[in-house]
């Protein structure tokens, strides 16, 4: 694809001129398809419309569900898909899957903007138009996001075309290596956690815009795929102070702690008045989680074997996962107000029963359902009722920084301070006692899989660890397929650009 100042101008086509200080606002669209270039670029609002386009690039449901929620989730088979999409289970994911095509052209389109947005925030400083400060600080968050999307492309396909500034020619360009693309992540989120403020400098109206911290957690574990273990300490551990641990697990994921403590880099969602309808700033994660008994959809659903691996007291279990018998732990959710469970299930007020697990009709679920995704109180769910959710969803926070950085710190040498930060942080907020475990790699796996089920990065850590394929085998009995620890690029992107290669064994 080309990746010049067309793209930019589609952009604020459908995009916003909102003021930098507004919250979740700054989601919010205003038509602009009658824009010309020379009549763009002249005023603020027009350079702060191209950069929450950027923003807006996440808002697309194949690209956070299919694209990321599936194969964070779908290749630990620690969650399983009901729907068509059962090649997760076998590692066979088709060429033509159309997810990864979206998540492919969204990617770009997003970098597309970035790479637009660069000369032109660097032109308006030398016109006056911005001031030092906003031209930094628009810049950073630019270089973050764009980071933020070559990050996703390596861990889920390893090497990609790299397409750092305008292209002046048809933009068809072979793959760079995993390396080099995460070298280029690593240089993006290095200058803009020196652009950025953080989170606790931001205004308040600010809030879910990209800050220093979020740039530097992208870069620790963007040293860490690089095997630059001790900068990656280096890097974590400037976050230390910044950010903290919830005190109660369950609260990371609830509907009135958005932007906690413990959250560094979410997609930010707002609702709308018809929440039936699909729309750009909401997702259907929500439902698309829910038992079929509530929603009539249930397409995702736990396994067993996550459920029965924590261990007993430990606080993340049911903010992870529940099943049949289990009340709901969210106070603000009750599963007896489901107009389904009242109409069916008599207002019970568990997940299921175990005499009547919620297999759906057919009984192909496991009747375990994952509860990060179910914690906003408005999404019923059943068909011609509210589906749509606007709840944030979290892709980086503390939890997984600390898991990193003790990862960091065994890689390179420190296997105390990497006990510590397990038992003594990780461990003791799920109110668990040290670990027996004597081998650091296996107990750090599984508190990665009990800390991470359910979100956005799981899989790709096993894969940056070296562990994907042991995990799946020791826990699934499943042999992954050489080379399919990756995704495949998609099809369609090598039939227009033949330069591409196929990942082996596709």
């Amino acid at each position: 694809m080309k990746l010049n100042k067309t793209i930019c101008l589609a952009a604020l086509a459908t995009m916003l001129i909102f003021p930098l200080s507004c919250s979740k606002d700054f989601l919010n669209q205003k038509d602009t398809t009658d824009a010309t270039e020379e009549s763009l670029f002249k005023k603020l609002d027009d350079v702060i419309a191209l950069v929450n386009a950027i923003y807006n690039t996440f808002h697309d449901n194949d690209f956070i569900i299919k694209a990321l929620w599936y194969e964070a989730n779908f290749l630990t088979q620690d969650f399983h898909n009901w729907g068509s999409d059962t090649f997760f289970g076998t590692y066979e994911i088709p060429t033509n899957f159309g997810a990864l095509n979206t998540f492919w052209i969204r990617s770009y389109a997003g970098i597309a903007r970035a790479n637009s947005a660069i000369p032109i925030i660097e032109s308006m400083r030398n016109d006056k138009i911005l001031t030092d400060e906003l031209a930094d600080r628009l810049k950073g968050e630019v270089l973050f996001l764009r980071g933020v999307f070559y990050y996703y492309l390596a861990s889920e396909f390893g090497g990609v075309p790299l397409e750092l500034e305008l292209a002046t020619d048809d933009g068809r360009h072979p793959r760079n290596t995993q390396d080099e693309v995460f070298a280029a992540v690593a240089e993006d989120m290095t200058t803009a956690a020196s652009l950025l403020p953080w989170k606790e400098e931001e205004d308040p109206k600010d809030i879910g815009r990209a800050t220093k911290g979020a740039a530097l957690a992208y870069l620790g574990s963007a040293q860490m795929w690089l095997k630059k273990y001790d900068e990656a300490v280096t890097t974590f551990k400037q976050l230390d102070g910044h950010y903290q641990l919830e005190d109660n697990y369950l609260d990371i994921h609830a509907f009135n702690n958005q932007n906690g403590i413990e959250d560094i880099f979410s997609i930010q969602f707002i609702g709308q008045d018809d929440m039936r309808s699909w729309a750009s700033n909401t997702h259907w994660l929500s439902t698309f989680c829910l038992p079929e008994e509530i929603s009539q959809t249930g397409y995702a659903y736990a396994d067993k074997k996550l459920y029965d691996s924590f261990e007993p007291g430990d606080t993340r279990k049911y903010a992870t996962v529940i099943g049949p018998g289990d009340e709901h732990p969210d106070p603000a959710i009750h599963i007896s107000n489901y107009t389904l469970v009242k109409q069916n299930w008599g207002g019970m007020n568990t997940c299921g029963t175990l005499a009547h697990p919620w297999k759906g009709t057919d009984g192909a679920r496991s009747g375990y359902y994952g509860v990060k995704t179910w914690r906003d109180p408005n999404v019923t769910g059943n068909p011609g009722n509210n589906v749509m959710s606007s709840q944030n969803i979290i892709l980086m926070r503390f939890g997984e920084v600390l898991l990193s950085e003790a990862e960091a710190l065994f890689r390179s040498g420190n296997e105390g301070a990497a006990w510590d930060i397990l038992n003594n942080k990780i461990r003791k907020r799920a109110h668990l006692k040290p670990t027996t475990e004597p081998d650091f790699m296996a107990a750090l796996v599984d508190e990665y899989r009990h800390e991470l089920a359910g979100e956005f990065s799981f899989y790709f850590l096993l894969r940056r660890a070296g562990e994907a394929a042991d995990y799946v085998k020791k826990y699934y009995g499943i042999v992954i397929p050489p080379g399919h620890t990756l995704m495949p690029i998609p099809q369609e992107q090598i039939a227009v650009n033949q330069k591409l290669v196929q990942n082996t064994g596709y």
